[in-house]
């Protein structure tokens, strides 16, 4: 099962682990780590276990674009905090994040997958472009 820790490098996996000890199991989620690649953020489509440097964050109303649209946002704490500076449960709490707003207020989470969509459909298009 792969093991999710502070690395800024595969999408935060640094290895993989059993789960005989039926430790807390994580998947469709945000991850944030707190401390080594401190604010680094990454979506995580897959089952997996956490390190304690890391928190996971999750909503059951967001889809894979909403998640990585709001890692691409989060992962801008990497200019607020450090290594001397760790992010912890408390100062994530206290975190204000600029999201897209419908009408109605409410963060335009269709506009957030759309726009996702489009970078990856662009991406795509430019891999196949060369």
């Amino acid at each position: 099962m792969p093991y999710v820790s502070s690395t800024a490098q595969n999408n935060g996996v640094d290895g993989f682990v059993g789960n005989d000890e039926k430790v807390r199991v994580y998947q469709n989620c945000l991850t944030v780590a707190n401390s080594g690649s401190v604010g680094t953020a990454f979506y995580q489509p897959f089952e997996f276990v956490a390190s304690d440097h890391v928190t996971a964050l999750g909503n059951s109303k967001l889809n894979e674009y909403s998640y990585q649209f709001l890692a691409t946002l989060v992962s801008r704490l990497q200019e607020k905090y450090s290594f001397n500076r760790e992010i912890n449960d408390e100062r994530i709490r206290r975190e204000q994040i600029l999201l897209p707003v419908s009408l109605d207020g409410d963060p335009d989470w269709q506009f957030m997958s759309d726009y996702m969509r489009a970078q990856e459909a662009l991406q795509i298009l430019n891999a196949l472009k060369r």
